[in-house]
């Protein structure tokens, strides 16, 4: 019985923490200025944020070096 007692209490402590930092997060943002806090929301909803693949991106970038080397000093 002490066993289960022991693993609801922890549990709940859990379920405590966890509410606490979220409504210590939304305090927070309550202080900064409207457009960040836009700016955080757009963030959170789009979740993970894609990036292009890591030879598409040296593609590009050997294309702008390319064109700033022919470039006549």
């Amino acid at each position: 019985m002490l066993v289960i007692l022991v693993v609801v209490a922890v549990f709940l402590s859990l379920i405590a923490e966890s509410l606490y930092s979220y409504v210590q997060s939304r305090n927070d943002a309550d202080w900064v200025r409207s457009d960040v806090r836009e700016h955080r929301a757009i963030i959170r909803t789009m979740g993970k944020v894609t990036f292009k693949p890591i030879k598409l991106s040296e593609r590009q970038m050997n294309e702008a070096f390319k064109v700033a080397s022919d470039r006549a000093w």
